[in-house]
């Protein structure tokens, strides 16, 4: 085993004092670093393969029989709680625990979850980005480089040094879309977040192919307010309660939705892209013959629409349970799409058929 790295030889190849080292290496409060000094300091460390733990080396030689997930996610909204559970009942199946980490940067400028890795605590990584953004690109250098066991999920990435699993949108879209279309609707309301991810652009793209083969529907599209800078705003509802800013979010949103409803006729359709989000029309628009139907649905709404696909968010956890596993096991990384097959019926459901 080599000599191991200490502040001391940091301090040296960065060109600063060891006091200096150990600031910006354990983020001392209070002290003021120049931003170029900091960086030249995490670069050193980075350069000279530095782990804080002086076991950590030792540690990575057993296992810990635990996994690390990465939740950048309001984890009280029933999509990622149940895709969180899904990974830990399959891990629980197999004798391991689940540890949640964060992608806060720590120690030498690394993130929680790698530190957890180099450490020893956990024996792979699963992600579950933010705003479906994966590891940036500075930790992607530490997973390449020390063969961190890692699994990407929702993030519509392409990556070559970790495992992605992802749903098909565009193939779920364009399935659902073909079903709403076989009742001929003069007009198909499109009801979509003001976001520009894969996820979206996908669930546009399988729309508009199967309006392809319909062109007496016209599509109309309702941009709702809901953007990136207020999404946390918008699931506060699920862990805290209402806020004040919600309900002005959600007025805002009720406004916009009543208006573009009002301009549907008897046999028209409305399509939304997230879950919850035709409850109000079925039920303020149940006798009016509006067929309603919604491409993401975790089973969050009192009133189901027509028809919905209902994201498979546990099976998606398991899933991830079971790439990482693989990689753990040494096996070489893959990219697993899982497809949205079913279009369930939700007039079918405890409530009965409703008037048409």
């Amino acid at each position: 085993m080599g000599k191991r790295v200490t502040l001391r030889d940091i301090a040296e190849a960065a060109g600063v004092t060891t006091a200096t080292v150990s600031y910006v290496i354990n983020n001392t409060p209070g002290q003021k670093i120049a931003p170029e000094t900091r960086e030249r300091v995490l670069m050193a460390a980075r350069e000279l393969n530095y782990v804080p733990n002086s076991a950590a080396r030792a540690l990575r030689a057993r296992r810990s029989r635990c996994v690390g997930v990465v939740a950048k996610k309001n984890v009280a909204v029933p999509r990622f709680s149940q895709t969180i559970r899904g990974i830990q009942s399959r891990l629980e199946d197999l004798g391991y625990n689940l540890l949640l980490c964060t992608n806060t940067i720590k120690t030498a400028g690394l993130s929680d979850y790698l530190l957890a890795y180099l450490e020893g605590r956990v024996d792979g990584v699963i992600f579950l980005g933010r705003d479906n953004v994966g590891p940036g690109p500075e930790s992607v250098e530490v997973i390449e480089r020390d063969h961190v066991p890692l699994v990407a999920f929702d993030c519509c990435e392409g990556a070559s040094v970790y495992s992605t699993v992802d749903f098909d949108y565009r193939g779920g879209a364009r399935q659902l879309a073909e079903r709403v279309l076989e009742r001929s609707p003069r007009r198909l309301l499109y009801i979509r977040p003001d976001i520009d991810t894969p996820q979206e652009r996908d669930r546009a793209e399988g729309l508009a192919e199967a309006l392809e083969a319909h062109p007496e529907t016209e599509l109309v599209t309702l941009v709702t307010p809901i953007t990136l800078d207020n999404l946390d705003t918008w699931d506060l509802r699920y862990s805290v309660g209402n806020t004040p800013e919600g309900d002005e979010l959600s007025a805002r949103f009720a406004a916009q939705l009543r208006d573009a409803v009002d301009t549907l006729e008897a046999g028209d359709a409305a399509v939304a892209s997230w879950s919850g989000w035709t409850e109000p029309i079925r039920y303020r628009c149940r006798e009016r013959g509006i067929l309603t139907a919604e491409l993401a649905n975790n089973g969050e709404s009192s009133f189901y629409p027509d028809l919905y696909v209902r994201l498979p968010n546990f099976d998606a956890g398991v899933a991830c349970a079971d790439e990482l596993l693989s990689l753990i096991e040494g096996k070489p990384t893959s990219a697993r799409v899982l497809h949205l097959t079913s279009v369930l019926d939700g007039t079918r459901g405890v409530y009965g058929a409703e008037p048409r």
